[in-house]
């Protein structure tokens, strides 16, 4: 017969087999399951470090790489931030220009200093022997009706007097037309925001092939580049105009020192 401590053992051990599954189930599978849940977001951000790195399917990832790379890329967005500014500087409008762009647009203003630019073109061509066609003056930037942000005429205004300065200063033989693709028709953005503003002229002239190349070197470059570089000089303020399109052909084949040449150049203006 079966002692009593025996038959105490047989009766717990299948209590405490029952109070195991028990806690299995509803204690650890529970935390096994939260547990699983946390670990979620981890595996998710782990998949994606490791996709961003190109190394899928694998179960370590080589951090002193990704250290280095975070490294090169700030030390790449530092040298990106540093450009900018030159490059903000270096396109840096004219204080007087800058004023007109941020002040109220004065129509009679902009009219006199549009004339009083035409008429110094005309006097310094008719000095330098250049000739200089009707479509030039009739290129001018100009107020009309559907202008809705006038205040980018000064801009035009002054990017065009440039680029004919330099053309002249160059010793061009003839300057044959003008033309400003500035969409003026563009409404005033509600909010203001710095942005910057692009001003596309466009000129057509004949030179010989020397003075042609002159003009072209001088554009993008400041006074005291020029006067480096031993072009002819500009004003001190000069703004750079780079060259976003160029067509040179020859003139004539009696003439084969000569050509005529067209070119857009751009000038980007800060607006604030």
């Amino acid at each position: 017969m079966a002692s009593f401590k025996e038959i105490r053992r047989r009766c717990l051990l299948p209590l405490a087999g029952l109070a195991l599954g028990l806690f299995y189930l509803l204690g650890f599978m529970p935390l096994a399951h939260e547990a699983a849940s946390l670990d979620a977001p981890l595996s998710a951000a782990w998949r994606k470090l490791a996709a961003s790195m190109g190394q899928t399917n694998v179960l370590t990832i080589d951090f002193l790489h990704l250290t280095n790379q975070l490294h090169e890329t700030r030390q790449a967005l530092t040298i990106l931030e540093d450009t900018k500014k030159k490059a903000a500087a270096r396109l840096e409008v004219a204080p007087e220009l800058k004023a007109r762009l941020n002040d109220p647009f004065q129509l009679v203003d902009f009219q006199n200093e549009r004339s009083k630019k035409m008429d110094e073109l005309d006097r310094l061509a008719r000095e330098r022997k250049i000739t200089i066609e009707p479509a030039v003056f009739a290129g001018f930037p100009e107020h009309t009706v559907e202008t809705r942000d006038p205040s980018l005429l000064w801009a035009a205004l002054a990017m065009s007097d440039e680029l004919l300065s330099t053309a002249v200063a160059c010793k061009v033989s003839a300057i044959h037309s003008l033309e400003v693709n500035l969409d003026l028709t563009n409404s005033v953005p509600s909010e203001p925001a710095r942005r910057w503003t692009q001003i596309p002229v466009q000129i057509e002239f004949t030179a010989t092939g020397n003075n042609a190349i002159k003009v072209i070197q001088s554009l993008p470059l400041r006074a005291d580049e020029l006067r480096a570089a031993g072009l002819p000089e500009a004003p001190a303020e000069k703004t750079p105009l780079l060259v976003d399109r160029l067509v040179v052909r020859k003139e004539s084949p009696e003439k084969l020192d000569e050509v005529r040449v067209w070119l857009q150049a751009v000038a980007f203006v800060l607006r604030e």
